[in-house]
């Protein structure tokens, strides 16, 4: 009896341990595909399964990620500054301000959520840093979605960080492996493969198959045109046509059609790069000389004008005067001679 009252104490005390204890996770709202909204701490994805807390629980909870229509995270940062340092190209200030968070949301991305969008900015951001192994990793969470736009994205980055990469073949595999209505991509790929290859006028001209059959597919269309400007960095030297200027300028075709993308973000990248500001506030200069000279000119030609004017106006005075100088002498020898 009184080693029965000993572990019932034991197990009360293991149990009032048990209901103290701190719970871990990422916090979350869990809607099932009936509706049902539950609190829960997310532990962990195992393959096809979710597996979470409910809260003030520590029992873990397995469940298939199909039967869970979507998650709702509670990310705590600047969105505004965020989006600032990203249009500015300060990708390692999106990395620090959002990458710890992200990595805590990342593996679940094949569920829908709210953070994809956060997703989709933290790739970009680290594979404009050419950290092709986050990169990587962001890219297959992007695939791993039930959005075919973001499935088509993480494809190509995947592709897109092979050829960084020197793998050829790995890029061509997966350019093989693209849904058969993603036609600009495939034609993307081609071109990329095809500067990869050393043949930058040939990516030239299937970028300009991609410009004439998919004018609206923005996200392809930018990316190709970036490309473009590479292309003429390779043919650098090897045609008096190109020059350095060629890829700059279409550098900075690309950084101000597509403002706000990922793509406009890297363009501007090489734009400096390549001295674009310097000749921009070169020409901003000149025009302004030209503007200042124009208006040098039109002054002098309305001083002139003014002149003249007056001029004419003094001799018409003067003539005024001395007709009516006349005609008062007139009058007074008329007025003499009765």
């Amino acid at each position: 009896m009184k080693r029965f009252l000993i572990t019932l104490i034991a197990l009360s005390s293991l149990s009032a341990v048990a209901e103290e204890a701190v719970q871990t996770g990422t916090p979350a709202v869990l809607e099932a595909i009936n509706g049902k909204k539950i609190k829960a701490m997310l532990q962990r994805m195992e393959d096809d399964k979710l597996v979470f807390q409910p809260v003030k629980s520590t029992r873990d909870i397995p469940v298939p990620a199909s039967k869970v229509k979507s998650l709702e995270f509670f990310p705590k940062y600047d969105e505004t500054a965020v989006g600032e340092m990203f249009a500015a190209g300060n990708f390692q200030g999106v990395i620090d301000a959002v990458g710890p968070m992200m990595d805590e949301f990342v593996q679940y991305m094949q569920i829908k959520n709210n953070v994809r969008d956060l997703c989709l900015l933290t790739y970009n951001s680290y594979k404009s840093l050419n950290d092709y192994e986050n990169a990587s990793r962001y890219a297959q969470a992007l695939i791993s979605t039930d959005d075919e736009a973001l499935q088509l994205t993480g494809q190509v980055g995947l592709a897109q960080i092979a050829l960084a990469q020197g793998d050829l073949e790995r890029a061509a595999q997966i350019k093989e492996s693209l849904p058969s209505d993603a036609d600009a991509a495939m034609l993307y790929l081609t071109a990329a493969l095809q500067r990869a290859h050393g043949d930058p006028k040939e990516a030239i001209q299937t970028v300009t198959d991609i410009i004439e059959q998919h004018p609206n597919d923005v996200d392809i269309l930018s990316a190709s045109e970036l490309l473009i400007a590479y292309c003429y960095l390779d043919m650098t030297g090897t045609n008096s046509v190109i020059s350095t200027n060629s890829a700059m300028n279409t550098a900075r075709q690309v950084k101000n059609m597509y403002a706000g993308t990922a793509v406009a973000v890297n363009a501007a990248a090489l734009w400096t790069k390549l001295g674009g500001p310097d000749v921009e506030a070169a020409q901003a200069a000149e025009a302004e000389a030209q503007e200042a000279e124009r208006a040098a000119a039109a002054a002098e030609a309305e001083k002139y004008r003014a002149e003249k004017q007056a001029q004419r106006e003094a001799e018409k005075a003067a003539e005024a005067a001395a007709a009516a100088n006349a005609n008062l002498t007139n009058n007074v020898t008329t007025t003499e001679s009765e």
